[in-house]
């Protein structure tokens, strides 16, 4: 019998095996996760003669455009067992979400495909692209050339999730954007610090920013958001490699930064109204998600 439902006690470990056969992130990245995020109210489940085939997860964010503020919940680690995908199953759990949601006062649900090829998949289901980023690759070498003149008032600090919220906001409140609430930044640190980096707090003289990095491995760093102003964004990344020594650097920005740099730039999440009554919003290249916490 196919059942669709959220997750009750004691369901975990399964959740955990299908989490590893979907994705390949280790025990010690899975327990992580379900030690610091996992909520089962935020949890939908699809099982076949009681079997777990498909889970994903509903992260509360808010929608800041227009003017207006929208409840909208972002679909995050979704996954079907292997040996049952190509079967429908994804996209009856994602509706059920959708009803769920929709029962609950969610106006837009977003979400940031695994991979280019979903991209397609998920327009079938309403969803359209409307949160880009820009990306740029620089190795630890080009960001060393780089004739920055050091000057007293340049700071790069860690912050707390609560001031790294504040400043987040006050960067992009007349942009669309996603905002998280600060439990969330506060997930986002924790996973910033077990992988060697953190959230950080930028000042120049009477200018503010904020960063978020992880270090993917020895030789590598992300740079999953930098909010700043353009004139400072080859300092900033200077900072940050002196923190973070590295070969490569990967660095994403929002879509109106960086226009300087050599960089690409992609599309990262995909929204659907929920509610009939809400039109849908024209987010052009300029929405900006972020965190995605992938």
């Amino acid at each position: 019998m196919l059942e669709l439902r959220l997750a009750q006690k004691g369901e975990t470990d399964r959740q955990k095996f299908l989490w590893s056969l979907c994705f390949g992130d280790s025990s010690n990245f899975i327990d992580f996760y379900y030690a610091n995020r996992y909520r089962e109210d935020e949890t939908a489940l699809l099982l076949l003669d009681g079997e777990i085939l498909a889970m994903l997860t509903m992260l509360p964010v808010r929608l800041e455009a227009a003017g207006r503020s929208y409840d909208s919940v972002m679909l995050y680690a979704i996954a079907t067992h292997p040996e049952y995908r190509n079967m429908g199953y994804a996209g009856l759990l994602i509706d059920f979400a959708h009803r769920y949601l929709h029962k609950n006062g969610i106006v837009y649900t977003l979400l940031v495909p695994a991979g280019k090829q979903l991209f397609k998949f998920y327009q079938r289901m309403g969803y359209r692209k409307g949160f880009y980023i820009r990306e740029a690759i620089l190795t630890g070498e080009k960001i060393d050339s780089w004739n920055i003149v050091e000057t007293c008032g340049r700071i790069i600090s860690a912050v707390s999730a609560e001031e790294y919220n504040l400043r987040r906001n006050n960067l992009l409140g007349v942009k669309p954007y996603v905002s998280y609430n600060n439990l969330d930044i506060t997930y986002q640190k924790k996973l910033s610090q077990i992988s060697g980096a953190d959230i950080y707090g930028l000042e120049f003289r009477e200018v503010y920013g904020c960063a978020v990095a992880e270090r993917i491995n020895p030789d590598k760093v992300i740079i999953k958001e930098l909010l700043v102003n353009d004139e400072y964004i080859a300092t900033a990344v200077k900072k940050i490699s002196c923190l973070l020594p590295a070969k490569e650097y990967i660095l994403r920005l929002p879509v109106f930064l960086g226009r300087q740099l050599e960089s690409t730039i992609c599309p990262l999440g995909m929204i659907r109204a929920n509610d009939e009554i809400e039109p849908e919003i024209v987010l052009k290249d300029d929405g900006y998600l972020g965190l995605a916490f992938d």
